[in-house]
């Protein structure tokens, strides 16, 4: 499409407050204006909080809560970072640790469902914040090791299978933000789609394409 064209329906969607939701901007100062949507590190934040605190199952027979996420650029890499407390309880034991959890991820748009979404998330760092015993059952479950040795110090094998398993079954492909149905398809009408996602210096920068 012509590059023109592209611009005056951006312009139009963004005079139409139909770009996403109210928080996220998108320039358009001219008919040459900018065909993206940015979200600065401050819609971010409040994207990641309103997923949190994430409650998971893993293994069926440990119970995960992750919780107070703050949230870095990697504009670089076109990624993001992401710290995170994790408690993690057995559910017949009652045996509880706290751990940190550092990872970072990529973004994606979804359009199956106008979702943002995490996508290949790498676990950096897991390390033990404290850790607490209850109850007399002391076997080792299946697929871990106990959450930690008599020392206090959870076994390296532990914190891989555990930060494999949170990247896998919590973590990856998380949607962050879904665009409202009404204001999708008002973009639609004007000939456009949020595609491609980039990280920079300066957010999070999703691309308005034309579907034509």
């Amino acid at each position: 499409m012509n590059p023109t064209v592209l611009s005056r329906r951006l312009c139009l969607a963004q005079a139409a407050g139909l770009v996403l939701l109210p928080p996220l901007l998108a320039g358009c100062a001219s008919l040459g204006g900018p065909s993206v949507i940015t979200l600065g590190q401050a819609d971010l934040d409040r994207l990641l909080e309103s997923r949190f605190p994430l409650q998971r199952r893993l293994l069926e027979w440990l119970d995960v809560s992750l919780s107070r996420p703050t949230l870095q650029l990697l504009p670089e890499r076109n990624r993001i970072a992401v710290a995170v407390a994790v408690l993690t309880q057995e559910r017949l034991s009652a045996r509880a640790a706290r751990l940190t959890l550092g990872f970072d991820s990529a973004l994606r748009f979804e359009p199956r469902d106008a979702s943002l979404r995490l996508n290949t998330v790498r676990v950096q760092r897991l390390g033990l914040e404290s850790a607490a015993s209850a109850g007399p059952d002391r076997a080792t479950r299946p697929g871990l090791p106990a959450p930690a040795t008599a020392a206090g110090e959870p076994p390296a094998g532990y914190l891989a299978r555990l930060g494999q398993a949170l990247a896998e079954q919590a973590l990856e492909n998380l949607a962050l933000y879904s665009v409202p149905a009404d204001r999708l398809a008002a973009l639609r009408r004007l000939g456009l789609q949020p595609g491609a996602v980039t990280v920079t210096a300066r957010g999070v920068e999703i691309t308005l394409a034309s579907t034509g």
